[in-house]
């Protein structure tokens, strides 16, 4: 019975009071007939050879169109909400949360983010979120930013850089596109990525230059012994890894690689047959 016909039947009854029995769909008479005698708010009257549904209760008609279809103020809230109000399933429909939180910590003394010293908040509670939304705009930090992929490496900092003031932020795998466009619109020292030297994190290197070009990407110290001793043949072939190089060298080569050094790492991928987490940094 919940669905946008039998709301637009009763929405058509509060608005008019009185709708001829003949105008209502053949299909849904009956089952009108049945609902109005069962909840009091409608009457069926005769009006001389034919009859008419009358409203006889306004308010319990109202409360019945709102419990069927609570559309009321729902462009106030948010899309998987409304999913839920209109198909009692937060998935059917737009699941796009309106933020994404990032965990970070800073690296130093006096790192200030839009005026708030998250050097003093990250030793008080171990890390902060920065909120990031859609069309939002970014931030003001006076030190630089490091990307990494893996939750590892924000637990343990000892890889970071002695020189390095600023912070690091964990994304979680993914560079997103909402992440990427916020970045456009923050002002930090420096931004670096620090991926797993694979096609996925070469991959979310070359999606980020195209939109900040200064961005940097993180060398590991001695990287090349790293992927010849604790580089993994299997994590190459893993998903789709093989396909996506393959892709990304072909559009390096013809269009240039974004880092110089990126042309020597990709080589050597592809002469051991390797790729290597980020975690090997800790070693």
């Amino acid at each position: 019975m919940r669905n946008d016909a039998w709301v637009d039947i009763l929405a058509r009854l509060y608005s008019e009071k009185e709708v001829p029995f003949s105008s209502i769909a053949q299909s849904l008479r009956k089952e009108l007939e049945v609902w109005a005698e069962r909840k009091g708010c409608i009457s069926i009257l005769k009006v001389g050879k034919g009859k008419v549904f009358k409203v006889v209760d306004e308010k319990a008609l109202e409360w019945e169109i709102a419990r069927l279809a609570p559309k009321n103020d729902l462009d106030n809230l948010p899309a998987r909400v409304q999913n839920l109000a209109k198909n009692s399933n937060t998935k059917a429909g737009l699941t796009t949360l309106d933020f994404s939180y990032f965990i970070c910590k800073a690296v130093g003394d006096g790192i200030i983010v839009d005026g708030a010293d998250v050097s003093l908040i990250t030793k008080s509670l171990g890390c902060f979120a920065l909120p990031v939304k859609d069309g939002f705009d970014g931030v003001e930090c006076n030190g630089s930013l490091i990307l990494i992929e893996n939750q590892q490496l924000l637990d343990d900092l000892r890889w970071v850089p002695s020189d390095f003031k600023g912070i690091i932020l964990y994304y979680a795998g993914n560079l997103s596109a909402r992440l990427r466009a916020w970045l456009t619109k923050s002002s930090f020292v420096s931004v670096i990525l620090f991926p797993d030297y694979d096609a996925v994190g070469i991959n979310n290197y070359a999606n980020l230059v195209e939109t900040l070009p200064d961005a940097q990407w993180f060398w590991m110290h001695d990287w090349k012994m790293k992927l010849e001793k604790y580089g993994c043949k299997e994590l190459r072939r893993k998903g789709n890894q093989e396909s996506m190089f393959d892709t990304l060298w072909s559009n390096f080569k013809e269009y240039g690689f974004p880092d110089a050094e990126l042309e020597s790492l990709m080589t050597e991928i592809r002469k051991q047959g390797k790729m290597l987490e980020q975690e090997a940094v800790l070693i």
